[in-house]
């Protein structure tokens, strides 16, 4: 059976861990070629190995999304290889957890200047870059990975963290307005309490998690995977209408 994305061109940041790393993979097996963005070389390596193993295509494109020179070249490279562009999905992130985000009063400047350059300055770059590769291509997706934090303030001291997702937010809001009229769907994928690696000081504590899963309708963390089908279907022309829409995968979280 053909895949949802055969054919399909897809930049993925984030790619050597937790949700970008799925989605990647998953991207593979509906038969995307998949350029794989990341800092950490050796990572996305094994990635696209497994990509590979399972008769897909990879391209290794190591880059810091906060860094404009390095995102630009990354997408020229899936350029030339590929001819063109289909699918943009930004997951890349950090979240200062025990590194320096706390209440305002107590943030220090470059604990909130690192999320920034990371979380919204390397989603305005990916988005900068890959959008301008999806109107050479002729259309296509965008997808931005948000957050509920920057939807509600239930963060708390992560205040940084907040307001880079809410700021990702915006930005997906007026590149949805700005460019359907483009033939590019923009698109917002809202992850919950999820087991990755950028949660790993969350789930080291068994009482935690439990505390945060008492609050969760389906009573669990997610999984990487279950994002990924998520950023499949948004890839995909099956959601050919799906524009500007928040579409969330947090077991009920932010509905109670």
């Amino acid at each position: 059976m053909a895949g949802r994305l055969d054919g399909k061109r897809a930049f993925i940041t984030g790619a050597s861990s937790g949700i970008g790393r799925a989605t990647a993979v998953r991207f593979g097996r509906e038969g995307a070629r998949i350029g794989l963005v990341a800092r950490r070389q050796g990572e996305l390596e094994a990635v696209a190995a497994e990509i590979r193993d399972q008769g897909g295509e990879a391209l290794v494109l190591p880059a810091d999304v906060s860094r404009e020179d390095q995102v630009e070249h990354a997408v020229a490279r899936l350029v030339d290889a590929w001819g063109g562009l289909d699918v943009v999905v930004g997951v890349a992130g950090i979240e200062l957890i025990e590194g320096g985000d706390a209440r305002v009063d107590q943030l220090e400047l470059s604990a909130w200047q690192a999320t920034i350059d990371v979380n919204l300055t390397g989603m305005f770059l990916t988005c900068k870059h890959g959008v301008r590769a999806l109107r050479a291509s002729g259309g296509g997706a965008v997808i931005v990975t948000g957050s509920p934090t920057g939807l509600y303030g239930l963060a708390l001291s992560e205040h940084a963290y907040s307001a880079s997702k809410a700021g990702c937010h915006g930005l997906a809001r007026v590149m949805a307005n700005e460019y359907a009229r483009d033939n590019i769907r923009v698109n917002v994928v809202v992850p919950g309490f999820i087991d990755t690696p950028i949660n790993a000081p969350v789930f080291a504590d068994p009482t935690v998690v439990d505390e945060i899963c008492a609050t969760i309708p389906a009573r669990r963390p997610g999984t990487p995977d279950e994002v990924a089908a998520m950023m499949v279907w948004l890839a995909s022309d099956e959601a050919s209408y799906a524009v500007g829409g928040f579409f969330v995968v947090d077991g009920g979280q932010t509905a109670v």
